[in-house]
């Protein structure tokens, strides 16, 4: 038996429509996570949301294109982006300015 690649794996479970959600909800992402840097770096933070942004956008597109393994991946990355990003934040806090 073939074993499928994620795309054909996609388009079985229905994520056809994923292929073109995953795309807008990433440019969304990505436009939001633009501006939260904006605000940071208006506090003289370093973050990278843009990036975070992207990858929990393109998951969220996906989840509605119903591409369930993009979904999972995307949104679970964008996560970790996002706490990672919280963690710089309080590191850089605790250092002296």
């Amino acid at each position: 038996m073939k074993e499928l690649t994620v795309q054909q794996s996609q388009q079985v479970s229905g994520g056809i429509f994923g292929l073109i959600t995953t795309p807008i909800g990433a440019a969304m992402g990505f436009a939001i996570g633009t501006i939260v840097d904006a605000g940071c770096k208006a506090g003289n933070l370093k973050t990278s949301f843009k990036w975070a942004g992207l990858k929990l956008g393109a998951g969220i597109g996906a989840a509605v294109g119903l591409a369930p393994i993009s979904a999972t991946l995307g949104i679970g990355l964008g996560v970790v982006d996002i706490v990672n990003n919280k963690k710089s934040i309080e590191a850089q806090y605790a250092t002296p300015r």
